[in-house]
């Protein structure tokens, strides 16, 4: 037969399929971050590479009349024989009498997604092992290579938990001069008429019993043809949800997830209309409008470490033979820290967010890792899970392989992990105005807001100042942590045994156990007279201050503590204390200390006398009397 029709092909008296199939399942979690993050990566892997030119995507939102759809009337049929099917099971039959409801509207809303500058779904005029196959006809196919984004054939299901039943149509024009289109209804398995059989529970919209595409191109939106020449593909969710706020999850996911592909001019994304390119990125990321809550210090801090070159560390990490990645850092500090993530963002070529390695310091701070396109690359893309939102080694099933996988992750972490430390026990805090934030982000100063005509806002690099006190019950006793390596600060990274965990690398080491915690000491006091009028110095606990402490090298006994002044002092005075399980303190013998690389002198074995300055960083390199890992706490006063 050759009529052009909704045809449920029987399952040949095997499976009967539910509606919560595990492909489903997958999505409906977040159903419209899922499709904004799986549509974007899709088109991006199909970029044309002719062209010189972003991917383009665009979604646009839009209403027809109900006998508009094709052969409308046989989905509600379908939907009524699943009903009458699964009548026994109140789970699917109260989905299955939502669907009935949605597809007898009037009114249906319908969702068009769009791309340009792509080669189109090559295949679609025929051939079994061609894209359109594998997205239309397949279910874990793809034949992506190392430079694409997906690659387990999964994705194409965000787009059906988003339809209210389950309908979807893909149009493409192709760059070979292919043109055609299909319909896919996915229900679940029903009673066919006339027979004992069910069916699948899949449907085709297509012209012949062995669901061939429609030639030509599929019309639904009436503002929208493509131009002649204009290759691409197009996708038609039926039915669309369109819950509040579709608008600004989808941005905030594509945002968050190709943030980089968007910078680099390699993506531009137009949601309704609202145009998201490199020009324009910078109004849409500090717009409370656009962005989720949730999401936004996420896509600002991603935002500025793309584009301030100035105020970023930068960094070329090579991972042995296998390939380079980037890595950018930045230190936040002051008002502005609420913008830090203290996170890693992990990228992969086609820069497509995979992961984020949490907690990477203590310190205020984001950082991004852009792994490029090579062996690397492949390597880690061969261990995602199908959402590619984390590597999974277990999916090696070759031990040897698995480690040496492993292995080569663990290299890059840790050399991640190295840049991280040093570059944050050595930064100066400096006044800063980030790029892309300035005119954005709030002045911190009362003084620049007067001193600036113009009311331009300024984020400014002033350190941030703790002022809770801890008590001996919360002292943490793993304050320090053994660096085998003698390279800095030892992180926690996942082994092979933690598979589903997420990876920390962080700093164990903290002042009173928590890291931005402080010693709450004696009063402050200024100095009073004596009866015959003489001027007494009294000891003054400098508080306020947090304090970073880690172990460099167990052997060497060596330890680290950085700090940022909150005090202009002539003479202040530093003690590092031991503290056991109980609470109590002991003080640490001090052999040798360098502060900022230049050596001081240590008083009675204990005490560091030192000039302190208001927002200058200290670095102090110690070499100790502790033979074992210890929690420590430090003490800061001077005689006023």
């Amino acid at each position: 037969m050759t009529e052009i029709k909704w045809r449920f092909p029987g399952n040949n008296y095997t499976a009967d399929n539910g509606l919560d199939t595990a492909d489903m399942e997958t999505f409906k979690k977040d159903a419209i971050s899922s499709l904004a993050r799986e549509v974007c990566q899709n088109s991006i892997d199909a970029k044309n590479p002719e062209l010189n030119a972003p991917v383009k995507l665009e979604f646009h939102s839009f209403q027809v009349d109900k006998n508009s759809i094709p052969d409308r009337q046989d989905i509600e049929s379908q939907i009524d024989a699943c009903i009458d099917t699964w009548t026994q099971n109140k789970k699917i039959s109260g989905q299955l009498n939502a669907m009935a409801t949605q597809v007898k509207k009037d009114r249906i809303t319908c969702l068009r997604i769009s791309d340009f500058n792509t080669t189109g779904l090559v295949g679609v005029s025929g051939g079994d092992n061609t894209p359109w196959h594998y997205l239309v006809h397949g279910s874990g196919l793809s034949d992506k290579g190392s430079t694409s984004g997906g690659s387990k054939g999964i994705g194409k299901f965000a787009t059906f938990v988003t339809s209210h039943f389950n309908t979807v149509f893909y149009s493409t024009r192709t760059i070979k001069g292919e043109s055609g289109y299909e319909g896919i209804c996915k229900l679940c398995s029903a009673k066919q008429e006339g027979t004992d059989e069910k069916t699948q529970g899949i449907g085709y919209y297509g012209w012949n019993d062995k669901n061939k595409p429609i030639e030509g191109e599929f019309l639904l939106d009436s503002s929208f043809k493509r131009k002649e020449g204009e290759f691409g593909s197009d996708i038609y969710i039926v039915g669309f949800k369109a819950p509040d706020g579709w608008q600004r999850d989808i941005i905030s996911k594509a945002l968050d997830s190709f943030m980089a592909a968007i910078v680099f001019e390699s993506l531009e994304i137009t949601v309704d209309d609202i145009e998201i390119n490199a020009r324009t990125i910078k109004d849409i990321v500090f717009n409370d409008e656009y962005i989720s809550k949730s999401m936004r210090k996420s896509i600002i801090s991603q935002f500025l470490l793309l584009t301030d070159k100035e105020h970023r560390f930068e960094d070329v990490i090579t991972v042995r033979e296998y390939g380079n990645a980037r890595l950018y850092l930045m230190e936040f500090s002051g008002e502005n820290e609420q913008y830090a993530t203290n996170d890693c963002v992990m990228i992969r070529y086609p820069y497509m967010k995979i992961k984020e390695l949490n907690r990477i310091s203590s310190l205020p701070c984001s950082a991004l890792c852009i792994i490029e396109d090579n062996e690397l690359n492949q390597i880690l893309r061969n261990v995602e899970n199908p959402q590619h939102t984390n590597w999974e080694f277990n999916r090696i099933e070759d031990p040897s392989e698995k480690r040496e996988v492993q292995a080569i992750y663990k290299e890059l972490l840790d050399q991640i992990r190295d840049i991280i430390t040093k570059h944050l026990a050595s930064s100066d805090d400096t006044k800063t105005d980030l790029e892309g934030a300035g005119e954005y982000l709030p002045i911190v100063e009362e003084d620049a807001k007067r001193a600036n005509d113009d009311d331009k806002k300024k984020i400014v690099d002033e350190p941030n100042i703790r002022k809770n006190k801890v008590k001996a019950k919360n002292i943490n006793l793993n304050a320090s942590i053994e660096d085998p390596t003698g390279n800095g600060v030892e992180l926690d990274f996942m082994n092979s045994d933690d598979e589903g965990k997420d990876e920390e690398i962080a700093p164990f080491g903290h002042n009173s156990g928590s890291g931005n915690s402080v010693h709450g000491g004696d009063n402050e006091a200024s100095g009073d007279p004596d009866p015959e009028g003489h001027v007494g110095l009294r000891h003054a606990e400098l508080r306020g201050m947090s304090y970073t402490f880690y172990c460099q090298n167990k052997s060497d006994r060596a330890y680290g503590v950085v700090f940022t002044s909150d005090f202009d002092e002539e003479d202040a005075y530093f003690e590092l204390y031991s503290v056991d399980e109980a609470g109590s303190r002991d003080p640490v013998k001090i052999e040798r200390c360098t502060i900022n690389d230049e050596e001081v002198k240590i008083l009675d074995d204990k005490r560091i006398q030192m000039k302190i300055k208001k927002g200058q960083k200290y670095n102090l390199a110690m070499i100790t009397d502790q033979e074992e890992l210890f929690s420590g706490e430090v003490r800061m006063y001077a005689y006023r």
